[in-house]
């Protein structure tokens, strides 16, 4: 019960964490300047909508750090508890073969 209740508050957290690297990401298509802050969209792109999800995710890791890697912390507790509890499960279904 005590491991749900991480796990909803974990979810809660990396979604609202996520919501707001997502957002500040998105300003990086606004900037005039948006060439000079990517780092993995090739330079032909000529488009701010064909930025690539890492160059906003770095360019929001720049500009708001804290939500990043809130989000980063968050998401890597989650799969820490998925794996536990997939590992506790397949534990317990192999003791009852």
């Amino acid at each position: 019960m005590k491991r749900t209740l991480v796990f909803l508050l974990l979810l809660f957290v990396f979604i609202s964490s996520f919501f707001a690297t997502s957002w500040t990401g998105s300003y990086i298509m606004i900037d005039e300047g948006w060439k000079e802050h990517v780092v993995f969209t090739p330079d032909h792109f000529i488009e701010p909508q064909q930025i690539y999800e890492i160059d906003k995710f770095l360019y929001a890791c720049k500009h708001q750090p804290i939500s990043s890697i809130v989000c980063i912390l968050s998401f890597m507790a989650l799969i820490v508890i998925i794996i536990s509890w997939a590992r506790t499960w397949f534990r317990i279904t192999l003791k009852t073969m």
